[in-house]
């Protein structure tokens, strides 16, 4: 049996593989090539479609966020599963190697072997030639015992070179065996890796998407923190405007009341000073009616004096029997009557400059009164417009302070969403 017809000779069927390859959870048998078909189990870890449960996260309530929570946990299950499956076929990768050295060390024996082999061929040619110069040289009986022990010795080193050649031959056979295997387990092994490596492209791709998210989640959580502050600080702003309008109300009630007392009064003061107008324009119209009596009673007097001085003198030009010089009664009578009328007229003068004396003042006092009227009434106008003022101002506060209570909600709701988006996002670990 040659060194030839041993490698020409048929193997026997290939062992089962060293390796083992687990079908890892959540991957069908049918994708990995070299698995059986009839592999119809499927890992209950993970579903078939991970992707059929995602949902949008601009669509979250309090149950979306609740199961995007549970959506990243599988995420992150998955990231750590494949983790374990990467370092599984590294390991794997590492008894490959192992083996793909022990096989190399197995073709070098099986080389150093065919080497022995060669070398012991050139031997017994080598002895061949001896044995033929010995067979010229020696006589036949040397001969035949040098040929005994050449045959016996043959025969020690043929069975050894069998031996090892058989050794090597079945090393050779097992190495070839785990070759194949190590080769199919190395195919299955590069096409599982490609698997999990697009497995991990996605899982990664869809880590970004949800680092996206979250980012944009803690942003808008910033944000909303922050116009939470600028709502708290807006609302002791408007607490403390309301408590100055507060304030200011309370002022504006005390000057309203204020104002309608000094009104109240005022209006007193005018009536008062209506009434003594007209008492004084009742006193006004009698004091006309007296002067202008007066001054009808002094014409009269005027009129009666002329009158009287004519006949006097009509008298004296027409009678002649009293005498040119008069007596002293008759002078004393006449120079007493016409110091009588004159003391009558000067008191009736002085009466009467009396009279219009006190109605020029009169009338003074009754342009004072209608122009102390005058300021009043414009006083009591603008005392008017002011309460006017002062309930606009009251009703405006009332309607601010509605206002108010009906916007002290929408912080409260920006509040809660802030709130919200804090529990998710302490509760969400990538």
């Amino acid at each position: 049996l040659s060194f030839q017809d041993l490698w020409s000779s048929p193997t026997s069927p290939p062992a089962q593989p060293l390796l083992h390859l687990h079908l890892p959870p959540g991957i069908p048998a049918e994708t990995i090539p070299g698995q059986s078909d009839s592999v119809n189990t499927q890992g209950t870890q993970t579903p078939a479609n991970p992707r059929e449960g995602v949902k949008d996260s601009s669509q979250q309530t309090d149950c979306g966020t609740a199961l995007f929570n549970k959506e990243m946990m599988q995420l992150s299950n998955y990231l750590k599963e494949a983790l374990h499956r990467e370092l599984l076929l590294k390991q794997k990768m590492v008894i490959l190697q192992e083996l793909f050295s022990t096989l190399l060390e197995a073709s070098e024996k099986s080389w150093q072997g065919q080497l022995n082999e060669d070398k012991l061929k050139c031997k017994l040619r080598a002895l061949e030639n001896q044995l033929q110069a010995c067979t010229q040289s020696y006589s036949k009986e040397c001969v035949k015992k040098i040929l005994i022990e050449m045959e016996d010795q043959k025969q020690t080193y043929e069975q050894k070179a069998k031996e090892a050649l058989q050794k090597m031959l079945e090393d050779k056979l097992q190495t070839e065996q785990q070759l194949q295997n190590s080769q199919r387990s190395l195919a299955a092994t590069r096409e599982d890796l490609a698997f999990w490596k697009e497995h991990d492209t996605a899982l990664k791709a869809e880590l970004t998407k949800v680092t996206t998210a979250h980012s944009e989640l803690k942003n808008s959580f910033h944000t909303l923190q922050s116009e939470l502050q600028r709502a708290e600080a807006q609302n002791e702003e408007l607490h403390q405007a309301l408590q100055s309008l507060r304030r200011e109300h309370a002022v504006l009630h005390l000057r309203a009341t204020a104002l309608s007392q000094d009104i109240d009064l005022k209006a007193q003061h005018i009536t008062a000073i209506e009434d003594k107008l007209q008492k004084e324009q009742k006193q006004r119209v009698m004091l006309e009616a007296t002067v202008s009596h007066l001054h009808n009673l002094i014409q009269n007097n005027q009129q009666k004096s002329q009158e009287v001085a004519v006949q006097r003198k009509d008298q004296v030009f027409t009678t002649q029997t009293p005498p040119l010089i008069p007596t002293k009664e008759n002078q004393n009578t006449l120079l007493e009557h016409p110091e009588e009328e004159e003391e009558g007229e000067e008191s009736l003068k002085d009466e009467m400059q009396k009279k219009t004396s006190q109605l020029t003042a009169k009338e003074n006092e009754c342009w004072e009164l209608r122009s102390e009227l005058e300021a009043l009434s414009e006083e009591y106008r603008s005392c008017l417009s002011r309460l006017r003022q002062c309930r606009d101002e009251l009703n405006r506060s009332h309607s601010q302070r509605a206002k108010r209570q009906r916007g002290h909600w929408i912080p409260l709701l920006v509040a809660l969403t802030a709130v919200a988006i804090a529990t998710f996002l302490a509760s969400y670990r990538p």
